[in-house]
């Protein structure tokens, strides 16, 4: 019997694990952290699965196909097209695969592609997500908690508006979790069920090699047998590689702590040939003071939030940059923009702005609306009041918000396009006269500051079709794997949809499994 070592608990590593085990291997999962889950446990859960069965049963036809042309449109930066190809064909299978090897329950997402209107782009229902699943109290405290891990509602239920609080809470009572906890609970049940052992609290230190082999990893003096598949995350929480390899600021990062190279570290080590080092799935965040994960600042991603009626974005110079209703890898990245004459980022420092009628109505990450002003949210009874408070220069805020609050009034942005594409309306509110255009005009008004932040890096060592880890002199280092956020995403620039993230690392991580175990 073949082993494999699996390093990382996350989706990627979790979903390689049940492949490889499946596939007849002996398999250990090892994990530096006590708990299990990395990033996907504070994430949606949602993964991007075009063509996957369920669509048909909301009226959404779909294709392997069409898939291709629409991620062959988003197709910018250091793209693996043979490895998207192989993701476009595979993704029905392996949701498949999931539910019926796993238990995973799949429930469809009415998300639109974040690019709907290219060719492929869909309308919905590509994302699936996890359904509500109950847990035993003893593998709910195996699984990592956060913050912004709350009330178990699911993605399609926040979506849609269409929830009771019942039975939310009912769910509360009876230990019932969603999203991307409930992922791994399925995920971690059917490892262990299938004789894969778990190790958690344990760091690698290095990879055992012979002959250019890697047959193990290294862990204090001991080294634990087999091919290792690296699915231990990126490299957003290590200053000196973000300086190094990201392609603007990041000082927000979203996912798990531990997501320190480690991975990057071990595969540079044995040889590998590393791509799409720039990128990371950007995304606009928040600080809320006195929130931590693990003792380290714990940041939000800003999502909805940036989309509702009365509210806009501005940069440091007080003016408007980007269409604050577009998926957050977009946004994100606007938030790089470099202006060469100031020769500064100036929108690295952004303000999401809004006034009474948005603070009456919406949440704002755990501030609901009936709750009192928190100290970090500015607040000013005049925009010249708020302009000193947040310096910015007032005259420039007052022609941005004068502008934004003209353009709201007739129901569109010529500036941003802000509300014309059917993602921005979606993230809208649907309730509103206009889902996300309405004048910033009624003091008292707010501001709170957002972060150039990441769900995690794209970078890593390139693979094959398999996962398997190509060396930077040609060919394939043999024993050596990655998936998820420890490969490079063959994506490029792109972020094709919600749960963009998951859907390819789960199709790569089932090859990777797979191919080790053989």
């Amino acid at each position: 019997m073949s082993s494999v070592v699996v390093v990382g608990s996350g989706a990627a590593g979790l979903t390689a694990a049940v492949a490889a085990t499946q596939a007849g291997a002996e398999v250990t999962v090892v994990e530096r952290a006590p708990v299990l889950g990395g990033t996907t446990a504070l994430s949606g859960g949602l993964a991007w699965m075009p063509a996957n069965r369920l669509m048909a049963a909301e009226g959404v036809d779909d294709s392997p196909d069409e898939a291709r042309n629409y991620l062959r449109a988003l197709r910018l930066g250091d793209v693996d097209d043979e490895v998207v190809d192989h993701f476009a064909d595979q993704a029905p299978a392996v949701a498949d695969w999931l539910e019926s090897t796993t238990g995973l329950s799949w429930q469809t997402v009415p998300y639109p592609d974040y690019h709907p209107e290219l060719s492929g782009g869909k309308p919905g229902h590509r994302p699936l997500e996890p359904q509500p699943r109950p847990v035993t109290p003893e593998l709910d405290q195996r699984i990592r908690t956060a913050p912004n891990v709350t009330a178990p509602i699911t993605y399609r239920e926040l979506a849609t508006g269409e929830f009771d609080r019942d039975e939310v809470a009912d769910r509360s009572q009876r230990g019932v979790i969603t999203m991307g906890r409930s992922m791994l609970a399925s995920l971690v049940e059917a490892a262990e069920a299938s004789g894969t052992a778990i190790l958690t609290g344990m760091g690698v230190d290095g990879l055992a090699q012979s002959g250019g082999t890697v047959n193990g990893v290294r862990i204090g003096n001991e080294v634990l047998p087999g091919r290792v598949i690296l699915a231990s995350g990126g490299f957003e929480r290590d200053p000196a590689l973000v300086r190094s390899f990201l392609r603007g600021p990041m000082t927000g990062a979203v996912g798990a702590p531990g997501m320190d190279g480690t991975a990057l570290r071990l595969s540079l080590a044995a040889g590998a040939e590393l791509g799409n080092m720039a990128e990371a799935w950007w995304c606009p965040a928040m600080t809320v003071p006195g929130e931590a994960i693990d003792g380290e600042p714990f940041h939000r991603l800003v999502l909805t939030e940036r989309a509702r009626p009365h509210s806009l974005m501005v940069d440091s110079r007080g003016r408007r940059f980007v269409n604050e209703a577009r998926n957050y890898n977009d946004v994100g990245r606007a938030m790089h923009t470099f202006d060469p004459t100031e020769f500064q980022y100036p929108a690295a420092t952004a303000w999401l702005l809004f006034d009474a009628n948005y603070r009456g109505k919406y949440h704002l990450g755990p501030l609901r609306r009936s709750d009192s002003d928190p100290t970090w949210l500015h607040r000013a009874d005049s925009l010249t009041e708020l302009a000193t408070a947040i310096d910015v220069d007032s005259s420039e805020l007052a022609n941005s918000v004068s502008r934004f609050n003209q353009l709201a009034t007739t129901g569109d942005d010529p500036d941003f396009g802000r509300g014309r594409s059917i993602y921005d309306r979606f993230v809208g509110d649907p309730t509103a006269p206009h889902p996300t255009l309405g004048p910033v005009e009624q003091p008292p008004f707010y501001a709170v500051r957002l972060h150039p932040g990441c769900l995690g890096t794209k970078g890593g060592p390139r693979t094959d079709v398999r996962g398997q880890v190509r060396h930077r002199d040609g060919g394939l280092i043999e024993g050596l794997y990655a998936v998820g956020n420890a490969a490079a995403s063959p994506l490029g620039a792109a972020y094709p949809g919600a749960g963009g993230t998951i859907g390819p690392m789960l199709v790569a991580a089932h090859a990777a499994g797979t191919a080790a175990a053989n």
